[in-house]
């Protein structure tokens, strides 16, 4: 085998190498590492001379119900429970990476319940929040398109004293599903929203405003139900926030380009330069 393989790689060249390890592994069973979807995003996102930089909260470094160090759960309507970390319970699965996620209940009561991230600073750009979750809120089982409970992603820029809707357009992956209804007494009725069954963990990429030190960026999860019927709630997992950051990067310098040759005219016959004469001029 060894001897057909210099045969081989004396043959095709070195550029069907790994394309051989590939194979040579898949026979062996071993396993090949692959880059991961973020790490190919990230490469497309930076430029030659950016690199990706993450800051990430899977909720796994806390004994449930206790949030990490920064993150602030809050009621402005309704009874407790607020947000809290969570490692059971509905809906299911409890965690996308085990064994905690964040997680609301979605009472039969009006109420808006919030999460907040800390602030989130740095120098770049193109930076994007990707995090993964898990609803089942209350919604129309005759229209698709209604939801009565449901939950919205907002964004401040000013350190948290204000707090905007995150548009449609700057959803890349996993935007709202639903429109909640107008009539139920809902906190965010008439706005678009998560709402209804997921089926599992699902994944959801925004993209940021660039905002610059010190400023930062702070993120709320922000469950809103109406006065009617119980669900299970929302569960919130794997969150990270990335941007290009860019580095000092020197241009590869320019080949020097090869000497030309030099050319001289012909020698000649006589010895000398040639040269026309002028013309006399005619008597």
């Amino acid at each position: 085998m060894i001897k057909h393989l210099k045969h081989t790689l004396t043959r095709t060249g070195l550029r069907n190498l790994g394309f051989l390890l590939l194979l040579i592994a898949a026979v062996s069973g071993v396993f090949v590492i692959r880059p991961t979807a973020a790490e190919i995003r990230g490469r497309d996102r930076c430029t030659p001379c950016g690199s990706l930089a993450t800051v990430s909260e899977s909720f796994d470094n806390v004994t449930p119900p206790a949030l990490p160090v920064g993150w602030l759960a809050t009621n402005a309507l309704g009874p407790p429970p607020l947000w809290v970390t969570s490692n059971s319970g509905l809906p299911s699965p409890p965690a996308d990476t085990p064994p905690n996620a964040a997680f609301i209940d979605d009472p039969a009561v009006i109420s808006d319940k919030r999460l907040d991230s800390p602030s989130f600073s740095f120098f770049g750009s193109r930076p994007q929040l990707s995090f993964r979750h898990n609803f089942n809120l209350e919604a129309s089982d005759v229209d698709p398109n209604v939801g009565f409970d449901g939950g919205v992603l907002e964004l401040s820029t000013d350190g948290g004293n204000t707090f905007q809707e995150v548009p449609a357009t700057a959803f890349v992956r996993g935007g709202y599903n639903r429109t909640i209804s107008a009539d139920r007494g809902s906190p965010i009725a008439g706005r678009r929203a998560w709402s209804g069954n997921s089926g599992g963990f699902i994944t959801t990429v925004v993209n940021l405003p660039t905002v610059q030190m010190p400023a930062g960026v702070m993120v709320r999860w922000r469950m809103a139900s109406d006065n009617s019927t119980p669900s299970e709630g929302w569960r919130v997992d794997t969150m990270s926030v990335s941007w290009c950051h860019v580095v000092a990067c020197t241009p590869p310098p320019r080949p020097t380009p090869a000497p030309r040759p030099m050319q001289f005219e012909p020698a000649s016959p006589h010895g000398t330069p040639g040269f026309t004469p002028a013309p006399r001029p005619s008597p």
